[in-house]
């Protein structure tokens, strides 16, 4: 098996720990979906639609913001002090997911505010399940990115 330096080991821990941490986000991310979709409780349903879909989009944001501005350049450069042949597997899936950024922050935009949000009520089922469709390919992709340049060097690590 092959030995890893101090350093590397070390950088290795900070991006599993920021992995972790973006995980939680996602987490976050689909219960306020679901809060939209068919809130669980009936105090959840008590609380104005727009109140959780403005909940929703700054989630959203923060979600694909943290993945864009930190977590594929940190598994990136991961890949790349590796140097095991993950690199050209991430960067093809970073351009992958980058695709539905775009469906993301249209979704944001149109329903971030909530003037915005009550005046287009009849278009956002639509919007819902073409997002969640999106969403659900994304975090396809970025669990194969985190497996491909990531959790493949835990034994490395270890």
């Amino acid at each position: 098996m092959v030995k890893c330096s101090k350093r590397t080991r070390e950088g290795w821990a900070l991006v599993d720990d920021m992995v972790r941490r973006w995980m939680q986000q996602r987490i976050q991310l689909t219960q306020d979906y679901e809060n939209i979709v068919t809130p669980r409780v009936l105090e959840e349903a008590e609380v104005s639609l727009s109140f959780r879909i403005n909940t929703f989009c700054q989630t959203l944001v923060d979600y694909v913001s943290a993945g864009h501005f930190e977590i594929y350049n940190e598994l990136i450069i991961e890949a790349k002090e590796f140097n095991d042949g993950s690199l050209s597997t991430g960067i093809d899936l970073c351009r992958a997911i980058e695709q539905s950024t775009d469906l993301a922050l249209e979704f944001n935009d149109k329903y971030e505010s909530q003037a915005h949000s009550s005046n287009l009520a009849h278009e956002l089922p639509r919007d819902l399940v073409e997002l969640g469709r999106v969403l659900n390919h994304r975090f396809e992709l970025e669990d194969e990115l985190i497996f491909t340049v990531h959790e493949c060097h835990r034994p490395l690590v270890a």
